[in-house]
């Protein structure tokens, strides 16, 4: 199992809890780059659920989405659902999302969500899928807390309030920037946790990390360009942080 190190005794339900995950999705207060999209005509774009509430579209000109030849390719997002949110509003249980998906998950590792939305590729999904690049940089996704080599996870869940994700895991460029390819619309997540062989300290109250110190084992320092483990609809089963 690869090296790991973190506080005991301190859970992040609270960072996982709607109200927060809320803030790092599309309208959320915490900027992330998310701008209302809007028609030909510069109307924002909106739609009305069963009970008459608007929900709104939005863009992100920090995530990039292109098809298999590497065309740029439209997307919009909108905020996660009630019911997806429901099934990650503990960290236990996305532990156990990790854990169906084939990882060992020591019992202290920390999961920290960075950012989410529910994706759509406006005119339906390319065909091998949608190759998103997220600018972490730019997004400003605790910058303090990635850092080029780093593992950033990607959950996406298989159906609209499904509860039943896929994983996929993507390396920390040198750019700071993320690659994945998604199979479909819907929800995803992005995920960080605490195990990639990188020693960081915590305040146990705030969860802020003060200190970061690179384990001997990384062997990342040479890192180039993105990468991911992302590939169809397959979660990688690597089995290990």
């Amino acid at each position: 199992m690869t090296a790991f190190a973190a506080k005991g005794g301190w859970t992040k339900n609270d960072l996982w809890s709607p109200d927060v995950l809320k803030e790092q999705g599309p309208g959320g207060p915490g900027g992330l780059g998310w701008v209302p999209a809007t028609d030909a005509d510069g109307n924002i774009l909106y739609w009305t659920d069963s009970e008459g509430n608007k929900h709104y579209s939005y863009i992100n000109e920090f995530v990039d989405a292109r098809d298999a030849k590497g065309h740029k390719v439209d997307i919009s997002w909108r905020e996660l659902s009630a019911k997806t949110l429901k099934s990650i509003d503990e960290e236990g249980k996305v532990a156990e999302i990790f854990k169906k998906n084939g990882y060992n998950v020591p019992d202290d590792t920390d999961f920290i969500p960075i950012m989410n939305g529910n994706i759509t590729f406006d005119e339906g999904v390319p065909a091998g899928g949608g190759t998103l690049t997220f600018q972490m940089a730019d997004l400003g996704v605790n910058s303090e807390g990635v850092q080029a080599g780093d593992t950033i996870y990607v959950m996406q869940e298989t159906a609209p309030g499904s509860g039943v994700w896929e994983v996929y895991a993507a390396k920390v460029g040198q750019n700071l920037d993320i690659v994945v390819t998604l199979p479909r619309n819907g929800s995803i997540v992005l995920v960080k946790t605490l195990s990639d062989g990188t020693v960081i300290s915590l305040d146990q109250t705030t969860g802020e990390v003060i200190d970061r110190k690179p384990a001997d084992n990384v062997a990342n320092n040479n890192a180039k360009g993105t990468s991911t483990n992302a590939s169809g609809a397959t979660s990688p089963k690597t089995g290990e942080f």
